[in-house]
């Protein structure tokens, strides 16, 4: 906020050495003892002075000077940030990336790790309803299974469809889905956002991901799934895929492997929860890196600051409608 704090209209702060220099010329004019220091010998002046010795009520001219400062302060425009809308900030491009290994149907978070993650995902368009969204399935491969898109109704239906068995390579690869998601957020106009849902990624994919945030502009988010002991998968749910032959356990979730991927990234880890206290958070963060991204656009106006200091402006003024005020010029 310091390094873009600046004055919209800076040559309105000249006011203020100028309600100074007016500050001292008032005193100096309006001054009883003053007006008599070439007639009377200054020995005698303060005696003369009628009620020299007791406490000076404050006078119109020195509340002018805070009035004036004020003034040039709220004119000139003090700001920091730029203005963006809220329909702006609720359009953030968006790419989930949902991982589909046989590790997603663990059945320790019900009904299961991946249709946790349907669920999430559904709320996460509701409260997006109206912005771009795209969606990717990885495991061994990535690929895109709906390009950017507001419907949300036809993105809950591939939602319904995913499973490991469209996937036509085993294995964990979330560099290539991670890349995948770079190149349709390029295409954007404004900063993007890339949420992995995801129940681990191993450390050793760091380097990937901290290549892509020194690269784009886009950030990483994580929403993790599973328990620290893992969980059975049910064999009805493997029956008749590529992966019958699979391990039928599902590891403990990967917090280490996904927070050190989050760290090379410079994104956030955030756990799923049975509320939604998850969603409001990759929510807040989404919108918060629209914004940061558009500050530095030179074609948004600057949202300026100044205005709360109306109100010490005005409570200053009230000063005004004091009986006999206007008249109590002199010292």
């Amino acid at each position: 906020m310091l390094d873009d704090f600046h004055f919209v209209r800076p040559l309105w702060l000249l006011f203020i050495p100028y309600a100074l220099w007016l500050h001292t010329r008032l005193r100096r004019a309006y001054s009883a003892t003053r007006q008599w220091e070439g007639a009377i010998e200054p020995a005698l002046l303060a005696h003369l002075t009628v009620g020299a010795g007791r406490r000076r009520r404050l006078r119109p001219y020195q509340l002018m000077t805070p009035l004036v400062v004020l003034m040039s302060v709220i004119v000139a425009g003090p700001t920091w940030d730029r203005v963006v809308t809220p329909f702006t900030k609720d359009r953030a491009p968006l790419v989930i990336a949902i991982e589909l290994t046989p590790s997603m149907l663990g059945a320790d978070v019900q009904p299961s790790r991946l249709e946790r993650a349907r669920h999430k995902v559904r709320d996460l368009l509701l409260a997006r309803r109206g912005a771009r969204t795209a969606v990717i399935g990885y495991a061994g491969s990535a690929h895109m299974l709906l390009p950017f898109t507001d419907d949300t109704e036809l993105i809950e239906v591939y939602l319904e469809a995913l499973h490991p068995d469209l996937m036509p390579e085993p294995g964990d690869a979330p560099d290539r889905a991670l890349s995948l998601a770079g190149q349709l957020l390029s295409a954007e106009e404004v900063a993007g956002t890339v949420l992995f849902a995801s129940d681990g990624i191993d450390r050793s994919h760091a380097d990937a991901f901290a290549a892509f945030a020194e690269r784009t502009r886009d950030q990483v988010l994580l929403l993790a799934f599973g328990t620290d002991e893992g969980g059975e998968v049910d064999p009805a749910a493997l029956s008749g895929s590529a992966y019958g032959d699979a391990d039928l356990l599902s590891p403990p979730v990967d917090r280490v492997g996904l927070e050190a991927v989050a760290s090379a990234a410079s994104g956030s880890l955030v756990a799923a929860s049975i509320g939604d206290d998850d969603l409001e958070r990759l929510l807040r963060r989404i919108r918060t890196h629209l914004v940061d991204a558009l500050s530095d656009d030179e074609l948004l106006s600057w949202r300026e600051r100044g205005y709360p200091l109306v109100w010490a402006l005005a409570a200053i003024m009230l000063v005004w409608f004091r009986r006999g005020w206007t008249v109590q010029w002199q010292v």
